[in-house]
Order: structure tokens, then sequence, then C-alpha cells
């Protein structure tokens, strides 16, 4: 190894056996034997230091822990840190069609966003076309030498995103041997077991030094019916005895025991009502057909009944959904949970390699290179339709036909009208189409060739170029091109010939369609080829995201002072990222049933200067053992965001040899992704024809309404009159047209961070410390989303209409509303307060040795404003959505010899849903805490063999039982018990 360049000291590999530590608090226990280390690099910090105190909280965890707790992905154990909120995983994705079995850290629950995951301190390329999370799938646990989590703002440091703080994955560089690892984890329950290979092999030779890493992982998924605690399901229903708003009763209360189904038959089903009828119950219960196999028609089977309501005027949907159970399932497709996971199945392949060569002993050559690929399949139901048929339609049988024919009713002028011109046939049908099925591929390759080196006896330098590509394929089967299939049902007899045919907006038939092909649905449980060639279809679409970075650094000894030596670290880099998507032409142009997506294109170039500085102000003083200034300052230069900066302040004072004190005040940035940027426009629509500025709103609003003078006069200022309505034409039309799009115009978000922090080590009691750190961030111009109905609102309501929301609106001559554009803009406002707190207590006893840990965090504040307006300010704080007040990590730790002994306990606060609740609204909002509890048995049986034991979630903790939390899977484990066996064996 090259002198002064030692990266980690014995001192620390001891403090990591017992897992994750406060670097600040291991020197204190370790100082002694880190002497014979000159300079060593922590996360937060650029510069190398003859200790590892740092006024950022520094978290270790080692990579025995993952080995202690069986973790084959890095994400499993960082979801479990107190610091730290789940982002993305096969758990919470199982309906994503784009991010499915994602695995993304993301600290603080600002957003995985915001959490800058490094690799050996350099960025890794996005988990996501156009995203900025690293997918932690890409990083093979075998070669994890220790995983360390500065929290705080880094940017100053490391650049942008970095405003949670950064995960600074550590490899390790070498390994003389073979290395074979194997396990399995089986669940108590069917499905959702793990298998897990690897193979790692190295060689230390006189110059040169490298490590290579070959990792198999198979998560395999599991429905949400196969676990007991779901077929027990729970629901929110309305209360059948709430009588009003003000009587006390809880308008929704929980059902249990029952699993509900929705309408949309097998073999299509309808409802024969008059047009104008009162939408009653009782009106659609007994006017309700399903088709049978054979063509006939039955009254539509409920099964165990309809869910009760208590509004006798309800939705055609509402009327459709019943219960039932394995004997009296209905006519209904969508049970609850028939089609649904709580995981997504995911296999993995990562080929890895690191390596060193010494030039010399003052310069080497590094180099490593990673492949990986991924695969995933989010599985959903078949297609669903609802088909407009006609009386006059090739398939009506004279069954229906006759239905159709009994209906009676007045029209507006009172006159009897015998018969229905038509109905709309609900189906979903898995034997047609087949489900739908998302089938992702990722492939990832990344490399770097660096150099590394003493420039003198105080300066070193290190340089690298690296080069990140992530190609993503989805496919999607079981799909429909929609348009065609509404051709082939509409179909009529024409000269004896069963033709589709196209219809006026009145359903007279004005034409046929060349090449389309007839199909029935009434009671069809297949299709023949000729007609699945015209309906089905797979679409796909292929995205490429290319990251290229080139960065140096020299760090050292500026001069000496009365303290101490004034060091730095000098940084620029240059860094170039491309995002592509590609999409089949069915995609592109809107064909297929509910999926569309436009080809997209973006890149940005970033070049950054960046300077760290460490002073050491006073040494062995009263009450100052030692106190040290830290500043750092980084510009960047974005070529679609322009100039922006981050620094950052920070004293680290040693008070006594027990006592310490951190102090930490930083400006981070997060800049907007490829995808904020460059999404391609996309077309969505928004239901009603609301406007604010119609006559007939503002009449409405009352006087003491507190934007309802902005409202008149920024209606006016867009050029509508006192009095103004919309056309005519525009008041009948149906949904309003508008776009989802990227807005290259938006800006870096803006994070103030602070930290304050005290780490006590008692003299009196050897191995014990305590760490509390207070910590908050205040997030301004955060990247937001709007709905139509919000883009109208904000834009009226502001002090005038120069406001990034009236921008997004598009009113023709006349004033009507004609486009509306969602666009990304920098309007929210985040604010997260809170504490951190940690202990660990190591111990000799019963000839081995005990490590103890404790980590918590404590939230005091979490709000957010969309807006900034004080009317939307929000608080999340206790909200079951991830923010509870507590969570807390125990771990113990016992040693003995070979053998390890390992329990850990994780502990999630209890929280509420709604914090405005009052009992008039339901009677489930409280959700109870909620504690698991792992363990695991490792030992050396043979001298080169290791076998491990452990069972995870010991004692079978089902989530919450409330309507929101009960099939959860992002915050409670869905799993179950679960037992796990592993055999690690080294040449």
């Amino acid at each position: 190894m090259l002198k002064k360049l030692n990266l980690v000291t014995a001192g620390i590999q001891v403090a990591l056996v017992a897992g994750a530590v406060s670097s600040s608090v291991a020197v204190a226990n370790e100082q002694t034997e880190a002497k014979s280390v000159e300079r060593i690099q922590v996360t937060g910090s650029r510069i190398k230091r003859v200790n590892l105190t740092s006024p950022t909280p520094v978290t270790v965890i080692g990579g025995v822990e993952l080995e202690n707790q069986g973790i084959t992905n890095v994400n499993d154990l960082l979801a479990e840190m107190p610091q730290a909120s789940v982002g993305l995983s096969p758990e919470n994705t199982t309906s994503y069609i784009y991010a499915s079995g994602l695995n993304t850290t993301d600290l603080r629950g600002l957003g995985s966003e915001r959490t800058l995951v490094l690799v050996n301190g350099r960025r890794f390329v996005p988990g996501s076309v156009g995203d900025t999370a690293v997918d932690l799938n890409n990083i093979p646990t075998s070669i994890i030498e220790r995983v360390e989590i500065a929290t705080g703002g880094a940017a100053a440091v490391y650049g942008a995103d970095a405003v949670a703080g950064v995960v600074n994955i550590i490899t390790k560089k070498s390994f003389d041997g073979v290395e074979v690892d194997i396990s399995t984890v089986k669940p108590e329950q069917n499905g959702g077991e793990d298998y897990s290979f690897s193979i790692t092999g190295g060689q230390e030779l006189d110059k040169l030094s490298f490590i290579t890493s070959l990792n198999y992982t198979k998560n395999e998924s599991y429905a949400k019916l196969d676990r007991d605690f779901y077929r027990n399901s729970m629901r929110s229903i309305a209360n059948p005895s709430d009588t009003g708003s003000k009587d006390g009763i809880p308008g929704n209360i929980v059902l249990n025991g029952q699993t509900a189904l929705a309408r949309y038959s097998e073999k299509g089903d309808f409802f024969a009502i008059a047009p104008g009828a009162d939408k009653t119950r009782d009106v659609y219960l007994n006017n309700h057909f399903a088709f049978q196999e054979d063509g006939s028609l039955q009254p539509f089977n409920y099964g165990l009944g309809l869910i009760p309501d208590p509004n006798s005027a309800i939705s055609d949907l509402a009327a459709g959904r019943y219960f039932h159970d394995e004997y009296n399932k209905g006519d209904g497709v969508f049970t609850q949970g028939s089609k649904s996971y709580f995981r997504t199945p995911l296999e993995r392949v990562i080929a890895s390699a690191y390596g060193t060569y010494e030039l010399n002993d003052e310069h080497a050559l590094t180099f490593d290179a990673t492949w990986s690929k991924t695969d995933s399949t989010t599985e959903s139901g078949p297609t669903f339709f609802a088909y407009k048929i006609y009386r006059d339609n090739a398939f009506v049988s004279d069954e229906m036909g006759n239905i159709m024919d009994s209906v009676e009713y007045k029209d507006k002028d009172g006159n009897l009208v015998k018969g229905i011109d038509s109905v709309t046939l609900y189906q979903a049908n898995s034997n047609l189409w087949g489900d739908r099925n998302y089938e992702q591929e990722r492939e990832v390759f990344r490399s770097s060739i660096g150099a590394e080196g003493i420039i003198n006896d105080d300066w070193s330098y290190s340089a690298y170029f690296q080069f990140g590509r992530v190609e993503q394929d989805t496919t999607w089967t079981g799909e429909v091109l929609e348009q065609n299939l509404l051709n082939a049902v509409n179909s009529a007899v024409i000269d004896g010939q069963t033709v589709c045919v196209d219809r006026d907006s009145k359903g007279k038939i004005i034409g046929q369609i060349a090449g389309c092909v007839p199909f029935n649905p009434m009671g069809a449980t297949s299709a023949t080829a000729e007609q699945m060639g015209y309906i089905s279809t797979v679409a796909t679409r292929f995205a490429r995201h290319d990251q290229a970075v080139f960065a140096a650094t020299v760090d050292g000894i500026l001069f000496e002072l009365p303290a101490g030596y004034v060091s730095a670290a000098f940084t620029a880099e240059h860094r170039r990222e491309v995002a592509e998507k590609t999409p089949s032409e069915n995609m592109e142009k809107g064909l297929i049933f509910g999926n569309s997506s436009l080809p997209m294109h973006g890149e940005i170039e970033v070049d950054e200067l960046s300077m760290e500085l460490s002073v050491p102000l006073l040494v062995d003083e009263f009450l100052a053992l030692d106190l040290t200034f830290e500043g750092a300052y980084r510009y960047m230069d974005y070529s679609v965001t322009g100039g922006d900066d981050a620094w950052k302040l920070a004293l680290n004072w040693g008070i006594t040899e027990e006592l310490r004190l951190r102090v930490n005040r930083s400006k981070s940035v997060r800049a907007p992704s490829l995808g904020d940027l460059f999404a391609p426009s996309s077309t969505q629509y928004s239901s009603g024809r609301a406007d604010i500025c119609r006559a007939d709103s503002i009449k409405k609003l009352s006087d003491d309404y507190k934007y309802k003078q902005n409202i008149i006069r920024n209606c006016q200022a867009d050029g509508l009159p006192e009095g103004w309505m919309p056309s005519s034409e525009w008041l009948a039309g149906g949904s309003l047209e508008g776009s989802i799009v990227g807005n290259t115009e938006l800006k870096n978000e803006v994070s103030n961070d602070l930290t304050v922090g005290l780490i006590y080590t008692p003299e009196f009691i050897e191995g014990l410390d305590f760490t509390v750190d207070y910590w908050s961030f205040e997030i301004d111009g955060a990247i937001q989303y709007f709905g139509r109905t919000d883009i109208i609102k904000y834009c009226y309501e502001s002090e005038s209409i120069d406001n990034l929301f009236c921008k997004n609106l598009v009113r023709g001559e006349n004033g009507d509303i004609e486009h509306f554009y969602q666009r990304p803009i920098n309007s929210a406002q985040i604010v997260k307060k809170g504490y951190d707190l940690e202990s660990a207590y190591r111990f000799d006893a019963m000839s081995g040795e005990v490590a103890l840990k404790l980590a918590a965090t404590y939230i005091q504040k979490d709000t957010q404003n969309s807006t900034g307006r004080a009317d939307d300010l929000r608080s999340f704080t206790g909200l079951t959505d991830d923010s509870p007040r507590w969570k807390g990590r125990f771990t113990a730790v016992y040693s003995q010899d070979e053998s390890v002994y390992a329990l850990t306990v994780n502990y999630r606060h209890s929280t509420v849903d709604d914090k405005d609740w009052t009992i008039e609204a339901n009677n489930f909002n409280e959700v109870s805490s909620y504690t698991t509890v792992d363990f695991m048995y490792k030992s050396y049986v043979l001298e080169d063999l290791q076998l491990r034991l452990g069972v995870s979630n010991l004692f079978d903790k089902e989530p919450p039982r409330t309507p929101a939390t009960f099939d959860s899977g992002e915050f409670y484990d869905v799993n179950g018990r679960r037992f796990s066996v592993g055999m690690k064996y080294n040449f």
C-alpha cells in the first residue's frame, strides 16, 4: 500500500464488529490503536485527517453487520436505520410500471432524490432513466467493507442532491483467496423465498492487488392472498348508522373478515336502466344482468351481498361492489388482492472487480468495473373495458334485445318511450387477452480508472474518470389496442354481413371500418387468431441513461498554527448525463389500454469547483482539549439551471476527554433531474368544466373569503371582464385536455441545514458512549406538481397573475381555457427537525464479548407547504405516512471464540392517519406501535467453513390492523416469520 494513504485503521475494524457506531465516538475509544495511521479519510469530508472526529454525524455500518442479519441487499438494512425511510423497494413498487423492483434509500424521509449515494466516494449511475436515485440492487453485498451514513447537507463537499445526507458504500479493494457464500430464506407461509449465491476471489501481489465478485440473488414474489392476515381482510365502509356531521357517530367504520369483489364480470355484464332513472341501489340491483358462457343472461350474482352504503343514490360502480367468499364468488372479477402482490419478483446478477497497481511507493493506478442485470415482473389484472352496445349491434341476442326493449320511461316532453338504444357492457376477461404483465430488465455497466499518489510529505492527489450506463427494457404483455377493440365490438349486420361500423355522436351508422375484424365479447371465453391479431398487442419501451464523470482532488497541509496544521482539499469535477427513452409505436401514439409514452431526450452538463478547509484554533487549553473550525464552498455551473453554490461552516470542540460538541451549518442544493427538466409532453384529461373566473363561481364566494378580491382583480387582469362566463360550447364539453411535461425553467432546490451534537464518553465506564444530535432542514423551492384545479386556484388567488401557476394555463380569445400544463415548479417549502440519539456499550462477559447499541430518531417537526402560502401549510408529524415521532433500533451481539449470536429489535412509534380527526370521520384513526425481533447465529464449524442460522420477525408480527395499514408492506413486515440458512467457505 502507498505510504500515508491508508483509509482504514485497525481500530475502526475492531469497532465495526459491534455494528454501526458514530465515527466521532469510535475515535475516543480507539485513539491509542489508531496512532499508526497518519491521515484518514471519512465520509463528509475530502480532507484526510489524523483522527476520525468530524463536525458531521457519521454512522458506520460494518460488512459484518450485514452478515449478522443475513442481508443480501444493503437497502434492507438501510431501511431499518432510524435516520432513513423506505424509498422504493420490491414491496412498494408492485403497481409501478417503470420502477418495478427498484431498491432506493431515503434519508430523513425527504425523498430518495435528496439522498446522494456514493460508491467509494464517487457517484453511481442512477437506477432509473432520467432519475437521480441509485438502485442499490447493483451493489454486491459480498464485497462491502462498510457503509458510512453522513446525515446533514453535504453538497459543499460532494455536489448537488446531498441535501438529506450521503450514503457512502465502501468496498473491499483487495482480497487474498476465494470465498463462496450460499444462503436461502424460507417464510413460514407460502411464497417470498430468497436465494443467494456469491463467489469472491482476489490476490495481493507485489504491486497488484485486486478483488472480483460474482453475485446471484433471486427473490420470489408472494401474493397478498398468500398471507393469512390478508385473507382475514378489512376495509372501510360508509356507516349505515350515520345520520349527519354532528351526531357523534363515525361516518366510516371498519368491516372485518370480508373480501370485496367489484363488477366487470369475466363474460360481461350490464345495467338495463332507463335514461334519467333514479340511481338507487334497488334500481341497480333489479336491473343488473350477466352473460353466461353459452351467451345466455342471468341476473348478476352478488355473492354474499352488496357492500352496505347509507346513501340511497349511488353510482353504478358502487352498485357493483359486493362481498364474497370461496364458495360464493359471484360474477365479479376484481376481488380484493386477487391480482395483487406484496413483493415484486426480482432476479439479479452482479459481476464486479476492483484493483490497485502500484507504480512505485508514491503513485498507483486504480480501476474498477461493475456489471449487473436485474429482472422483475409486475402482474396486474386483465384489461377491463366499458363498451357501448347499441340495440342494432350484430351481437345483441334476442334475450338481450328483449331486456333492452322492455325498459320504459318518459322523455323530457312527458311522452312514454319503450326501449333503450344502448347499454354499457362491463368486462374483464383474462382468458381473452391474458393478465397484464410488466416485465422490467435493467442492465447497468459502470467502470472507472484513476490515479492516486503523494506529491510530497504534506500533499496527496487523486484523479479518476468514470462512465456509467443503465439500459432499461420494459415489455407489456396482455395489452390490447384500445380503439381496435372498440371498433371490433361495435359491429352491425349490413347486406347480410357482420362488419365493424362507424357511428356519429347519436349512434347512427355512417360507414364501415376497413380492415377491422368483428368480435363478440358477450359470453366470450376465447378469440380467434385473426381477432387476436387485430386486437391484442405487446408494447415496449427502451430507455438509456449515460453518466460520465471526471474529477481530481488534491489535499494536504497549508501551514502550521500553534494549535496544529491547517489542512485543505481542492476538487474540480465535470459531469455529463444523457437520458433517452424510445417507446414502441403503439405506446407513442397512445393506442394501448391505459398506457402511453413519448420519446425523450435530455442532457445536462455541470462543472464544479470546491474547496474545503480545516483550521485548528485551540489545543490542550482549559475546556478546550481541541477546537477546530471547518469550512467548505462549492460552485456549480449547470448547463440548464445555471450557476449555484453550496457551503458549510462547522465547529468541532473537544471540551474534555469525555465531552465533545459539534456544530454544522450548511447550504445544500438539489438539482432537477433530467426527468423533471425534459419529460416529454403526454396528454391527460381533467374532468369537469370548473373555472374560478366564471361569474357564477365568483358569486358563490362569501364576502369574507380571504382571496375573493385577488380572484376578481386577477381575472380582469387576465382579460376577462366583470360578469364573464365561458361559451356554451365550452360548458357543454366533456373532459378538458391538458399535458404533463417537464420544465426546463426549473431552478435548484435550496436547503439550509443545521446540526448540533454532543458526544459523551464517560471514563468511569469503559466502552460506553452516548451521542445526541439536533438536526434541522429548511428546503425552499422544492419541486412540486399540481393538477388543473390547483393550477387555476393558485393562479388567480395569488397577488398578481405574474406567477408560476398562470404560466401553465392557456386561454382562447374568448377567455375559454383551451389547455393546461402540469409542469413541475419550484413552489414548495419543506421543514423537518428532530433528534438522533445513539448509545453503544461494549464489555466482556461469559468468556466472550458483548456489544450493545441503541439508535433512535425523534421527529420534532415535519411540515410541507406546496405553495408557500400560510393557508397551505400542512403538518405530517406523527402521521402514519412515514413520519412517526420515534423510530428505534437495538442490537445485541455476543461473540465467543468462533461463534456470534446477534439480536436485533426494530421499533416504530404509534401514529395517526389524520391529525384533524374527529369521531365524525371514522373509528380507525389510531395506528398502534410496531416492533419486530430478528435473531442470527453463526459459527465456524471448521477452520474455513462458517454456518449461519437465523429467524426474521421472530414473533411473526403482523402489520397494525387498520384499513390503511393492515396490508402495508412499505413500513411494516408483511412477509411474516421466516427462517434463513447460510454457509460461507474460504479457500
